[in-house]
């Protein structure tokens, strides 16, 4: 069996490339922070599943349409893709953006989430809330609230299904990421944060129904895949953004913003040039010792690399597990190499 030092010594290799295999660049010193004009924000790679960087990310603010996203969640737990809904006359006289519905008329569960979701119709908002609700907003609210405490989104409150402006309904950065990760489990939603344009059937007079998402960096920034946006007085421009780009997937939340679209594309382009998930698979052998720390192994890092290590949380075990070595793509030349380096301390021939 590989000694902790020789694993760590493999590790290294395998991240560096091997037998020409492409060598990532990673920047050698701390990037500095992004300049944007949200109040709070936070950067998050969710495949080393680590925080990037934030700011004010716990200061409670209104939210807006990325509400939304709860409100789908709950539909999605409790009704079917094909189950017919009648739109209420209470719901097509909703305030804010709408996606055409008519009182009266009967729509999917799939095709009010795709209005909910693309153009955010608040009219799609509360016809869902209602039918999922047995009649009742409140109700629907009130399984909401019970969903973000499940989640652990303590610092969170709905006071309604669509996110407009109202006394208790608030959330912050922290706890709009933890509803954004969660979300990841509903390949429903991710599908159709992603659509640009959709024609919806025509409405009961035969009217044309065109949806253009409400998220312009979708097709217009590399990798952004999601997820939704938001914009009330109270609130100011809020935007949930997901993006990604080769194996990293990074997730963004801007809150009280002047332009939640250029502030998304400031985070991204920061994020891409910060921690990979190279730093993760390094961060077991760093060790901290007497509140500093120290790499475990001949590893050459630089200063700022280093610090950035020491300030990572552990990984955790359970969780990330490393592969087998005669499992990776190079085993066979990777062990090669090991067995010239370390001649003494392999033993074995498998």
């Amino acid at each position: 069996m590989f000694s902790v030092a020789i694993s760590s010594v493999a590790l290294a290799v395998a991240l560096s490339g091997v037998a020409g295999a492409p060598v990532p660049v990673y920047p050698q010193s701390d990037p500095v922070l992004p300049e944007v004009s949200a109040e709070t924000w936070m950067v998050f790679d969710e495949t080393a599943d680590v925080t990037l960087a934030s700011w004010n990310a716990d200061r409670q603010r209104s939210m807006a349409s990325v509400t939304k996203v709860m409100t789908a969640m709950v539909v999605l737990d409790n009704a079917a893709l094909d189950e017919e809904v009648t739109v209420p006359e209470s719901a097509t006289s909703a305030r804010g953006s709408s996606s055409g519905l008519v009182a009266g008329e009967r729509r999917s569960v799939s095709d009010l989430l795709v209005a909910l979701m693309v153009r955010s119709g608040n009219d799609a908002a509360l016809t869902l809330a209602e039918h999922v609700g047995d009649g009742s907003v409140d109700r629907f609210v009130a399984m909401m609230n019970a969903k973000a405490g499940e989640l652990g989104m303590t610092s969170t409150r709905f006071a309604n299904p669509n996110g407009l402006d109202e006394e208790g309904h608030y959330s912050t950065a922290r706890d709009l990421l933890t509803m954004t990760l969660a979300s990841l489990d509903y390949p429903d939603i991710q599908r159709m944060a992603r659509i640009r344009l959709v024609k919806l059937p025509a409405d009961p007079t035969g009217k044309a129904r065109h949806l253009t998402n409400t998220n312009h960096l979708l097709g217009a920034y590399p990798g952004v895949v999601g997820l939704k946006t938001g914009d009330t007085p109270w609130a100011g421009k809020v935007l949930i953004g997901v993006a990604e780009r080769g194996p990293r997937r990074l997730v963004t939340v801007v809150m009280g913003s002047a332009d939640h679209f250029g502030d998304t594309r400031e985070l991204l382009e920061w994020g891409y040039r910060t921690y990979g998930l190279r730093d993760r698979l390094l961060r077991p052998i760093f060790a901290e010792q007497g509140g500093g720390g120290a790499v475990g192994a001949d590893v050459e890092l630089s200063e700022g690399h280093q610090r950035r290590l020491a300030a990572m949380p552990k990984l955790d075990d359970g969780r990330w597990n490393m592969s087998r070595l005669s499992e990776l793509p190079k085993a066979k030349e990777l062990g090669e190499w090991l067995r010239e380096a370390l001649p003494d301390s392999i033993g074995g021939d498998g």
